[in-house]
This record gives structure tokens, sequence and C-alpha cells, in this order.
């Protein structure tokens, strides 16, 4: 069959197995770079400067990569063989052969399979393979089972940093399952990312692992109180200095108690280098979750060398240094929402009179947002938050006497309004930035609130919410008051926007996402190691054990990482809802008999 017959035969039978996929392909353009042919006449291909096949005996190459790939395979029973790139499929023909399991073969560009299909006869791979959904959802990685990850070397040499960052999910998210991580998250004193914290070790906690909270919180006052010690600069240099000390010797002490696995520390936590190196040679990662503009606060340079694991919610130039920086590993992950928090609520008349208004805004007076918001008084504007003083007119419509407004009552006032605001801050503008990128809480918050929200352009954006689809958006600050009449006047769009916007946050953007992809992260380069730390059972592996019992019955309604022992079942039933049955009351009689009687004895 001639080379441009080979196409349509192709996407009829890869359209047997993925209708979709093979939409896909049919509509993609093919590759520029020519097909070549090597030495025994068969095509091949080099793409981007990369050969792909061998320009003598691709048949041959491929068959050698097989037999290496099987002594991988034959070490893991029941594994799905999960194979890097397509290319010209040599190597998938060369492994179906000689491989009787599942073949899944990962290749996110369309334009390189159009190619492909229309070099060779590939009918026979399609009736052995499948090709990886694009995008690759989670769902699709834990159907597969047992993964062996197979790289095929000059796909992964072509595909750069999109197939390298597929590979880690995949082997990161196959590692995690059934690994139970013991996590200390480390909160900040204060500010923006205080609130995360919960979040985080929230959605840590339903993934499976055993979380502790570093609340460092009521040490805040302490911190704002140095000053009246000294007002002589040597003088207050000793006390920060004996203050970082005692920050860390905290901290230290709560790292012997819990024994992580893993420290979690969030932007602004108050680990300093020397404490970083101490919890290392214990043995334990560190994962620094900036989630601050790093233009504002600079003091990321200071920490992102101390650090395991490093993770942004900015990309570009910013986080590529970062990336020399810091010895470990960097990745892009952006803010979310928590859906216990940020939900739909159904308030009152009364509730709506309190906190609703046709246009609202919930967050600090920066710069920007005083100027731009003095269009909008006559509007019906309602604002909620802190750092209003002297912002002059706009301080008419400040509610509460700019108190601070908590993150559950935030929601019921993003239920409560029309038009929600969402300017990001800018203490150098006078309105939009036009280098933002990052895109701030408030975004995912306001959305999986079912909330309607009008925001400001990034270019970070689009891939997470599609703008006049998912959210409304504006891109100077001169356009807003006509787009908030705008929207005013279409309750029925806006509330199309709103549900749109909410499905899109639960299905991609919460804590528990985010939390996953750090923890793929982490495992795929260091899940050996930490499969390997010494770790105390778990109600999850005593169920396993005991079966249909009723205490393993018992178990199994409990959260899967609770500490296996006396004290740690009791603190899991003391927070449980409802009426203890018998034996869930006969677990708390012990606990309560031991701490009274027999653990001082064994003292």
């Amino acid at each position: 069959m001639a080379t441009r017959e080979h196409l349509e035969p192709n996407l009829r039978a890869l359209a047997a197995h993925d209708p979709a996929r093979a939409a896909g392909v049919a509509a993609a353009a093919p590759l520029v770079a020519p097909v070549e042919h090597a030495a025994t006449g068969a095509p091949t291909l080099a793409a981007d400067g990369v050969l792909l096949h061998s320009r003598h005996d691709p048949a041959r190459e491929a068959s050698r990569w097989a037999a290496a790939q099987r002594e991988r395979l034959e070490s893991r029973d029941g594994a799905t063989a999960v194979v890097l790139g397509f290319g010209l499929g040599y190597h998938l023909e060369a492994l179906a052969a000689t491989w009787p399991g599942q073949i899944v073969v990962v290749e996110p560009d369309d334009a390189l399979l159009r190619t492909a299909l229309a070099a060779r006869d590939l009918r026979g791979v399609f009736a052995r393979i499948a090709l990886a959904p694009e995008p690759l959802a989670p769902a699709a990685i834990d159907a597969w089972g047992p993964v062996v990850v197979l790289p095929h070397g000059p796909s992964v040499l072509r595909g750069g940093a999109t197939l390298r960052a597929l590979r880690e999910r995949i082997a990161g998210r196959a590692l995690l399952r059934g690994l139970a991580l013991r996590i200390l998250v480390v909160s900040p004193l204060m500010g923006g990312s205080y609130p995360i914290t919960g979040y985080c070790a929230r959605a840590l906690a339903e993934l499976g692992h055993a979380v502790t909270v570093l609340d460092l919180a009521p040490f805040a006052g302490g911190l704002a109180a140095l000053s009246s010690f000294t007002p002589h600069k040597a003088g207050r240099r000793a006390v920060d200095e004996a203050w970082g000390r005692f920050m860390a010797t905290g901290v230290l002490a709560a790292v012997e108690a819990v024994k992580p696995d893993l420290v979690l520390a969030m932007a602004q936590a108050p680990l300093d280098a020397t404490v970083l190196a101490e919890v290392r040679a214990r043995g334990v990662r560190t994962a620094f979750w900036f989630v601050e503009d790093h233009r504002l606060f600079p003091y990321w340079r200071s920490v992102v060398g101390e650090y395991d694991y490093f993770a942004a919610i900015q990309e570009g130039e910013f986080l590529a240094e970062a990336t020399r920086l810091c010895p470990g590993r960097t990745l892009y992950l952006p803010c979310a929402a928590d859906p216990t928090v940020h939900r739909p609520l159904a308030l009152d008349a009364e509730e709506r009179a309190a906190l609703g208004a046709p246009v609202g805004f919930v967050g600090a007076g920066y710069r920007n947002r005083r100027i731009v918001f003095r269009g909008l008084l006559d509007l019906g504007l309602k604002i909620w938050g802190t750092e209003w003083a002297g912002a002059g007119q706009v301080e008419a419509v400040v509610q509460r006497g700019a108190a601070r407004i908590a993150p559950e009552e935030a929601v019921r006032i993003f239920n409560a309004t029309d038009v929600n605001l969402n300017l990001h801050s800018s203490t150098y503008v006078d309105g939009v930035e036009p280098r933002g990128d990052f895109v701030n809480p408030r975004t995912f918050e306001l959305a999986a609130a079912g909330a309607f929200q009008l925001v400001d352009r990034r270019a970070l954006l689009p891939p997470l919410f599609v703008p006049e689809t998912e959210v409304a958006t504006f891109g100077e600050a001169r356009e807003l008051r006509d787009l908030v009449r705008h929207w005013l006047a279409r309750p029925a769009e806006r509330a199309a926007l709103a549900a749109a916007a909410r499905a899109r946050a639960l299905a991609e953007h919460t804590y528990r996402h985010r939390m996953e992809t750090l923890l793929e992260a982490v495992v795929a380069r260091d899940g050996e190691a930490l499969a390997a730390r010494p770790r105390e059972e778990t109600v999850r592996d005593a169920a396993r054990a005991e079966g249909t019992t009723a205490l393993g019955e018992l178990l199994r309604r409990m959260p899967p990482a609770t500490p296996f022992t006396l004290q740690g079942v009791a603190q899991a039933l003391l927070h449980r809802q409802g009426d203890l049955s018998d034996p869930e009351a006969i677990l708390l009689f012990l606990h309560q008999f031991d701490e009274l009687y027999v653990r001082e004895a064994r003292a």
C-alpha cells in the first residue's frame, strides 16, 4: 500500500477503539518534517531535530528496545506497560509481539500521530494498544492499575518538558497509591496564606494521609510585641535573633514529636536554613508553597535553595530561575478552592439585606482598588475588608469599620452579591496590572461558591477558566463601569457563567487536586525512600487484616490514616458525630482506663 493510502485505514482502526482521539488526529495538521526512508526501505522520521527511529533498521532497533523493556515488565505481575511516545510505532509493534499484557501509549502530540498514521500501516498496533486520553485525567491513570513506565528515549527527548512531566505524574500517582504519609503542615504567623494552611491540611487528610498542623498564629502577637523591648537597633537585632531561635526550637520539637515523612511549609512560615538542614538530617523531605507574587516578595530567593520541593503560582522566567536555585524540584501550582468552605449557600432575606449588594468586593484596600472603585460608588457598591483607611470617598461604602472578614463570612457575601469584583492587587499601578500573571485565591473561591465574578485579565487565567464562558473579564479600569452595568442587567447570563465556573472549579481546581499534584511530584522522585521509612500501622492496614469482622467494619468507618493505637482510635471516635455503638463505647472505656491507671503504672 502506498504511503499516502495509510491514513484513512489507520484512522478507522483508531476510531474503532477511540473515536474522539481519531477525530482530533484527523483534524490535526501533519508535522512539517518529511518522512525519510531507512537503509531497509522502511520509513523513519527526524522531528524537531530528533531522530525518532534508526536510519539503518528501525525494526531491529525496536526489537532491542522491546527486549529490554520486557525484563522490567516481568518484574511486576499484572502490570500495565505505559509507553511514553508513539513515534512511528516500531517500538510498539515490537513490544506487543513480546509482551501479552496491557499497553497504553502516552502521546499528546496529534500532529505527530497524524504523520505516523500517514507513514505506515498501524492497524495491528491499534488492535493491541490504547492511547492515553488527552488531557490525561487522574482517573485514567488509576484505571491502569499497577504500571511500569517505559520511556521511548527519542520521543521523550523531542517531547521535552511535556513528556517528562507526564512521566513524573504517572509514576508518582502509581507509587502514591496505597502509601499513607505522615505530613507536618507549618503555617505562617499571619497573612493571606494562613487560611490556605487549613485547606491544604484538610485535603491531605481526605487523601488518606496522617496530617498534623503546626499552627503558629498564636505567636503573631509576640512577634509584633518585640519592638517594645528596646528602641535600639543592636538590642532589637539580638531580640529578633533570640525570637528566631525560639521558633526554630519549637518547629524542631514538632518534627521530633510527629516524625513526619514530609514537612509542607506555607508562604511566610518561619523556617530558616538552619531548621531545614536539621529537618533534612532526619531524613524528612521538605516542600514550600510560595502562594505570593515574586515581584512583591523577593524573599523567595533566600528560601528556594533550602527546600527539596518548591511550588509557586507563577511560571516563566521566575520559575526557571527558581529551578536553577532549587536543589530538588520546582513546579507550577496555582491556587485553588476548598469545596467544604467555598460553596453555594441558601441565605435568608435578612442575611441578603445585610451582606448583599448589586456590586461587592471582599479584600484589602490596595492602591489600584482605591482608585478604580471610585467610579462604581453610585452602582450599589459595598466593600468588605481591611486597610481602607484614607481611601477618601470610597471609605463611605466600606462595611463594618473595615474589620477583617473571616473566610466563612466572605463566602456568604459572595453568595449575596450580584456582581463580585475581583481586581488583583497592585501597589504601583492605578488600574489593571499590565504584567499580571498569577491568579489569586479569590478567583477559585468565587467560582466554587457558585458566585458570578468580574475579574481583571491575567496571563495565566485562560488555562484555568475560560474568559467570557466561565468568568467575565475586563482588561482596563475604564471598561469596568460599563461592564458592571452590562452584567447587572443580565441575571440569567450571570447565573450561567457562575454555574460553569463552579463545575470547572470542582472538577479541576480544589486543594485536593493541588495536593495530589504536589505529592505526585514528591513521590515520583522520593517514593522508594519514603516507602522505606519506618511507619506505624494505620486503621487502613488493620482493617485489611481484620476483613469482615466487627472490628474491621468499625475501622473502615474511620479516616484511613488514623494510627492503629488505642490513642489514635479513641481520638477518631471522639471526633465522630452520632451515637456510639457498643464496640465503640468499649474502646473509649478501654482508652480512659488506660489513661487513668495503666499508663501511670507503665511510667
